[in-house]
């Protein structure tokens, strides 16, 4: 739920209720954050925030600090929910009708709430609040980011995800600096950026390099600063996390120390400070890898072709923008674009042998890169589908477009030639399930003939429905566009 913030003295009251709930505590301890590129002094109004500290961004972590940038307030808030009617009592669901049915509709549980001021828009909210995850709200004129969470517990802490990044990703952005989502490792300075999904590979590519002597940023989020003379990567967390699976068959090389098991018991979180020998700052990056797991006996590395570099392109930015709540904000995009569009791209083909993938790499890595060619007729409209989900990146208007699962079935049978007519005829088989479902293509391949979503590479061969996939999403198809000042669902739906 998005509301406005109508004037100056409104923002003024939220930001000043804010501040009282976070220093309800007395301050305990002062901390730095020097991640090369700007310092971020952390005022601890909780000593339990100081383990979490310690234990994930330990290799940026100072005592002491000669001068700062940015500011981060942290303290304990018992009741976010009762915060939140505090700054307006028309946010109480007793009061708000709007917020009841939300609230109702979510099994009870308070809807997450985004403030913006009157010249912003849905890119840049002022303040974020959720019963269930905190509060987060930046004071723009004073440089300083409230951060209050309810709940400390080690594993549902942990859950929440790598600690400060939503304060992170506004308190270091600039013109020429995002916090991304990737990996990025190397050898004798030659960095490799790592553009993938999850479940993909990467992560265990990265930390088997690691044990075996790579030059290593992340594995998770790092700094990207594009300068004059290239883009270069810094390091801010030293947690790694591994799946159960990934961490038995390291076991005895592994030198990392257990912080949580993520309160799923499918991710374990470990400290890699033993490792911080290896870590390395401002780390040019000179390529970039689009891995990608095969059956092949032996790893191989080839130049990505239009399409791959197309695909890796926007599985890393959308996965960045996603994990930062951006996905709406055009400008950042755009930079994430400038900086990885002139870099070569490679496809890694993974084995299911590690040490295979890892030593080839080192060796492609100690080698002069091969060139490539062709990647810069990428086209207007990149596409990426994966988990049988297309994401589309209009590069013109740096615009995001998604689907569910049933519109990419129907979107990649459209790529693969299947006529409209075709596809509407075989549609008609579920019209006692959905009866609008003939109408809702008919508009759908009219939306995406209006916004050239069909103007993509022809890499499908998609020829049927699945009738799972459109089972799983009700038979209801959707396509999202994500504009700046919000998130516009372009299949007309009856009645509106």
């Amino acid at each position: 739920m998005q509301i406005k913030i109508e004037n100056l003295d409104q923002k003024t009251k939220y930001l000043s209720i804010i501040q009282q709930a976070i220093e309800t505590q007395p301050l305990c301890a002062v901390k730095y954050l020097d991640f090369g590129i700007k310092v971020i002094r952390v005022l601890c109004h909780t000593a339990e925030i100081v383990p979490f500290l310690e234990q994930q961004m330990s290799y940026v972590l100072r005592d002491k600090a000669d001068s700062f940038d940015e500011t981060i307030s942290v303290g304990k808030i018992n009741n976010i929910q009762s915060l939140i009617c505090k700054m307006d009592d028309k946010l109480d669901p007793k009061i708000n009708l709007r917020l009841r049915v939300e609230f109702l509709l979510a099994s009870k549980k308070y809807p997450n709430i985004e403030f913006t001021e009157e010249t912003s828009s849905k890119a840049s909210p002022v303040i974020r609040c959720s019963a269930s995850t905190g509060l987060m709200a930046y004071d723009g004129e004073k440089h300083l980011c409230y951060y209050g969470v309810s709940n400390f517990e080690p594993e549902e802490f942990i859950k929440l995800g790598h600690l400060f990044v939503q304060q992170l990703n506004v308190l270091l952005k600039s013109d020429t600096v995002n916090l991304t989502h990737g990996a990025v490792l190397g050898y004798d300075g030659k960095g490799a950026l790592l553009c993938a999904r999850g479940q993909r590979g990467k992560s265990t590519l990265t930390v088997h390099s690691l044990l075996n002597g790579c030059e290593y940023v992340s594995d998770d989020y790092q700094l990207l600063e594009k300068q004059s003379d290239g883009l270069y990567a810094y390091p801010l967390y030293s947690i790694i996390t591994l799946s159960p699976e990934m961490y038995s068959k390291m076991y005895f090389d592994f030198d990392g120390k257990f912080c949580s098991n993520n309160a799923r018991k499918d991710k374990y979180v470990f400290n890699i400070s033993k490792y911080h020998h290896q870590f390395k700052s401002r780390y040019p990056i000179k390529l970039c890898l689009f891995p990608e797991i095969v059956l092949d006996e032996e790893p191989t590395i080839v130049p990505c072709s239009a399409a791959e570099k197309g695909r890796a392109i926007v599985q890393f930015i959308h996965s960045t923008v996603m994990q930062m709540q951006d996905l709406n904000d055009h400008a950042t995009i755009a930079k994430l674009w400038s900086m990885v569009v002139d870099l070569p791209f490679y496809k890694f083909n993974l084995s299911p042998h590690i040490s295979k993938n890892t030593e080839y790499l080192h060796q492609f890595l100690s080698q002069e890169l091969p060139p490539v060619s062709g990647q810069e007729n990428l086209g207007t409209m990149l596409l990426d589908i994966t988990f049988d989900l297309a994401n589309i990146l209009d590069t013109q208007t740096f615009t995001f477009y998604s689907m569910n699962q049933f519109a990419t079935n129907i979107y990649e049978m459209l790529l693969s030639g299947i006529s409209a007519d075709l596809i509407a005829q075989k549609l008609g088989a579920f019209k006692l399930i959905n009866s609008d479902i003939i109408d809702e293509f008919n508009y759908f391949v009219q939306i995406l003939n209006q916004k050239r979503l069909l103007q993509v590479s022809n890499t499908s061969s998609r020829k049927d429905i699945d009738e799972n996939l459109a089972k799983t999403c009700k038979y209801k198809l959707s396509l999202l566009e994500f504009n700046t000042d919000k998130t516009v669902e372009l299949i007309k739906k009856k009645g509106k």
